[in-house]
């Protein structure tokens, strides 16, 4: 017997802190961003604003243990003009990737009906469910897909989000060969030039200590909006609540030993900055950022193989680049994974959402199909 309940107040969501984490690792998921350290400092920074508390919690009914929750939040947006109650997982307006729903492995096919019964099921009051980031091979996905398609009235759409990965060797020396002669050029070339232009002692720094700690993510912060800026970008760190939530949350990841934040510096000035996390046995790159005076020494590429270098030396499996196609992944690797964007409507206003989702990722998706056709005729023209 299975007791399902949905926690919406703050008291009962803070009650869950002990008995979060374990059912995470017995889970095997090994995902950092559904950690307690993460949703929680979440919370306090970003959610208790504008959510509630929307945790759909499982406990066997024999012994009151925990065995399964989907951490979710109740938020009141305005989309299209329309008031909409929309779910979404804790902290999906940061960047988080490879999603599900926790649970016992031995109790998984029991929970999981449960779960999608709550966000789907006949008696919801909510409008519309945005599932982002979901694990392509997640079998909450699938039942919750089934259920949809097998006629629970509520309508869908889904893509997906590629996310690239470096599958990590056993030696630095086996990595360093497989790069290939004129990769391994390129990569000393950019060093010696470092060397050459710098006016005093090049550095990098693993940030191991707390009285460190929030001047290395200002360092990050400042490193990483200028780079930004001269791209046009707005930046992950636009907003000092961003510093303080990284802040926050980095210090409880050294506590834990899962931290893995690095500097590039000249003469003790940071010139680069790298930003990762060690979890369930691989590193998760989340951030970086490099000053453009030295661009032409390529600080930003010499950051990110040290910290592959780190990441091999800790004898982890895997460099995981998370979501994004941007064009410097692809230096690094061809192989990626994909994870699925769920948009899910349950009454009137949300279908009518839906369907104004589905125009314009249509619309975009024709608008890139013409350009690529007029770019590959023009360039056939050219030539």
């Amino acid at each position: 017997m299975i007791k399902i309940e949905i926690v919406q107040s703050e008291q009962g969501f803070l009650e869950l802190e002990p008995e979060w984490n374990p059912l995470l690792e017995a889970s095997g998921l090994g995902n950092i961003f559904l950690t307690w350290e993460w949703v929680s400092t979440w919370w306090r920074h970003f959610g208790r604003e504008r959510h509630k508390p929307w945790v759909i919690t499982a406990r066997d009914g024999v012994d009151g243990r925990l065995v399964g929750l989907l951490p979710l939040a109740l938020q009141t947006v305005k989309l299209g003009g329309l008031r909409l109650r929309q779910l979404a997982f804790m902290g999906d307006d940061r960047v988080i990737d490879h999603l599900d729903a926790i649970t016992m492995p031995r109790y998984r096919e029991v929970i999981v009906p449960f779960f999608v019964e709550c966000l789907i099921g006949k008696r919801t009051k909510h409008d519309f469910v945005r599932l982002d980031a979901m694990r392509s091979d997640s079998g909450f996905v699938r039942v919750l897909l089934e259920a949809i398609e097998h006629g629970a009235g509520a309508g869908h759409m889904i893509h997906d989000s590629v996310c690239p990965y470096l599958s990590l060797p056993s030696s630095w020396e086996s990595y360093w060969s497989s790069l290939g002669k004129q990769s391994r050029y390129n990569f000393t070339r950019k060093a010696k030039r470092l060397q050459a232009r710098a006016d005093g002692p090049v550095a990098y720094r693993t940030i191991d200590s707390k009285t460190e700690l929030a001047g290395a993510i200002r360092e990050l912060a400042r490193l990483h909006q200028a780079r930004q800026r001269q791209k046009g970008n707005p930046g992950a760190f636009a907003q000092d609540r961003a510093i303080e939530f990284h802040t926050e949350l980095a210090g409880h990841f050294l506590e834990k030993g899962w931290l893995r934040l690095y500097l590039l510096t000249v003469a003790e000035h940071a010139i680069a900055a790298i930003y990762c996390y060690k979890f369930g046995g691989k590193f998760s790159f989340y951030q970086s950022g490099y000053d453009p005076a030295w661009a032409d020494c390529s600080p930003g590429a010499l950051i990110m193989l040290h910290a592959v270098r780190e990441a091999i030396n800790e004898g982890v499996d895997e460099f995981d680049f998370l979501r994004g196609t941007e064009a410097y992944k692809a230096l690094w690797t061809s192989a990626a994974r994909t994870d699925r964007r769920l948009r899910i409507a349950s009454s009137l206003p949300g279908w009518l959402v839906l369907r104004g989702y589905q125009v314009a990722y249509a619309g975009l998706r024709a608008i890139k199909s013409n350009f690529l056709g007029w770019s590959h005729r023009h360039v056939k023209a050219a030539s």
